[in-house]
């Protein structure tokens, strides 16, 4: 009897959460999807230490059996992705081979600042992977800081870098000698920037803003983080000729996750809400009217609206979803509305004869968390409106229990159409297949989603009629569970949370690289 059905069952079928069908990924998929992901956290199927326990595992695996593979994937995931913790992992893995050239060769490529270096020693020490740091470790801390650290990491990341000096005992060269000064020694006069900092907080204190004060300001490019904390001794009009100073200099993520600030700022009304999230409850202060002149709300929109000032950045849409709940400025809102629909429309040239289907999987699974404030559904709907925006002949659907045609609209929001997706009420199962009813010849249907369907969207395309030459599924995971729905190859994947997918996305269209050829493609 199982002699008759050899060639019938594949020996890498799996079911999934629901009890769908699906497959297990080859090994090198799996940490492709790991090091696209980077959730090293609980999800709706999974707690913290399930999915701790699974990326130590594949990790480990990794290190014994594919160490080249992995390091493109954490380079990939850094450089194209945005992901840090999870490439800074892979990192302490392989600084235990004994051939350090691997190790050495990626070590200032993954570690772009004194956040990541911080995290990078912290795991060598405590994290259970080493014993210990070791000499080949404390020569690449010693060569990242020679190499790289400048005087505003020096005033910026203060105390981890002191922590990191003190346990790495590197031996600086002349050129970063007065920035160990400053963090080991507390010399507040070992270098211009240095010196000028304390001077501009001592002056800002007083509630005294001069022109020294500001020339130092600009000279110097000191940043909203380092002197916020003074303006509360200031006036409302010293307040904004100093953000007149400060906005043009202003690094593009730092202006996204200061916008509530800047409101709180010039807030005239405010009230104390409680919020929680996995650390507990905690008190926010809510604006509820705010004064900010039309000069600084014109000047930061303009700002917000700087494509290749977002670009450049290479922040993930994480920051412009969470600043546009939360901020209260309508024009901000716009303006963040209007980069991500660029980021869109800059990519996509699909003909228009071409039809695409989108679903995004609205289902209870996806309310799983991505980051502290988003879910999965947040990321998933907010790139389906994208693509929506961006391609002429679309149709755009919700599917869980249910598959409903969503009333997008062109004329609204990037937002607001993301908003219809997650509104639409479809329940809450995860039924794949009805995503493929009343087909109507899309050459490409695109899904975004985590993957745990109940039924067989495979079978369903395999059998769909009408389908055009070269058609495809294209399965996009915001959250991974190692398996896939199918191992067609007309079915293709993409995993991740940066809009720069959509580029990867407009590949796969055009029959070009899809990811797994791109992270093969990276030169070590």
């Amino acid at each position: 009897m199982l002699r008759g059905l050899k060639g019938f069952i594949k020996t890498n079928e799996k079911v999934t959460h629901e009890g769908g069908k699906a497959y297990e990924m080859t090994f090198k998929e799996t940490v492709a999807e790991l090091f696209s992901l980077g959730l090293v956290k609980g999800n709706f199927y999974q707690d913290d230490l399930q999915v701790i326990e699974n990326t130590k595992e594949i990790m480990m695996k990794a290190f014994a059996e594919c160490p080249e593979w992995a390091t493109k994937c954490a380079v990939y995931g850094q450089e194209f992705n945005s992901l840090k913790l999870v490439p800074t992992i892979w990192l302490v893995y392989l600084s235990k081979l004994n051939d350090k050239i691997l190790f050495e060769k990626v070590f200032q490529r993954i570690i772009s600042n004194p956040k990541m270096l911080h995290d990078f020693v912290e795991l060598t020490r405590k994290g259970g992977i080493r014993d210990g740091m070791g000499r080949s470790v404390k020569r690449a801390v010693n060569t990242w800081l020679n190499n790289k650290l400048n005087e505003y990491h020096a005033t910026r990341y203060k105390g981890k870098l002191e922590e990191i000096i003190k346990t790495a005992r590197p031996i600086a060269v002349e050129r970063i000698q007065p920035f160990v000064d400053y963090i080991i020694n507390g010399n507040e006069e070992a270098f211009a920037r240095a010196s000028a900092l304390k001077r501009v907080v001592s002056a800002l204190n007083a509630g005294q803003l001069d022109d020294e004060t500001l020339s130092m300001i600009r000279e110097y490019n000191l940043q909203l983080e380092e002197l916020k904390h003074t303006f509360g001794s200031l006036t409302q009009e010293q307040k904004k000729v100093i953000f007149e100073f400060i906005l043009p200099g202003l690094k593009y993520n730092a202006l996204v996750s200061n916008l509530v600030t800047i409101e709180r700022v010039f807030a005239t009304e405010t009230r104390k809400v409680k919020k929680a999230n996995e650390h507990g409850a905690f008190d926010q202060v809510q604006v509820l009217k705010t004064s900010i002149p039309v000069e600084l709300i014109d000047m930061i929109s303009k700002r917000l609206a700087d494509f290749e000032a977002y670009r450049k950045s290479r922040m993930l849409p994480f920051g412009l979803i969470t600043a546009n709940s939360m901020t209260s400025i309508s024009e901000w809102k716009k303006a963040i509305d209007t980069v991500l629909q660029k980021s869109g429309k800059d990519v996509f040239n699909v003909p228009d004869n071409v039809g695409v289907r989108i679903g995004v999987d609205t289902s209870g699974s996806m309310a799983g968390k991505v980051t502290p404030s988003l879910s999965a559904v947040d990321i998933a709907s907010l790139f389906g409106s994208m693509v929506y925006m961006s391609i002429k002949h679309v149709n755009v659907f919700a599917t869980a229990t249910l598959t409903k045609k969503v009333a997008v609209n062109r004329y609204d929001s990037l937002f607001g159409n993301a908003t219809r997706i997650t509104s639409t009420d479809v329940g809450y199962g995860t039924c794949f297949e009805p995503l493929l009813d009343k087909y109507e010849g899309e050459k490409y249907v695109i899904l975004i989603t985590d993957g745990q369907q109940s039924d067989n969207l495979e079978a369903k395309w395999a059998g769909l009629r009408g389908r055009p030459a070269g058609s495809k599924l294209i399965i996009w995971h915001v959250m991974g569970y190692n398996n896939k729905v199918s191992t067609r190859s007309d079915v293709v994947y993409l995993k991740g949370y940066s809009d720069r997918l959509l580029g990867v996305l407009k590949n796969i269209i055009e029959d070009k690289a899809g990811q797994m050829d791109q992270i093969e493609a990276i030169k070590l």
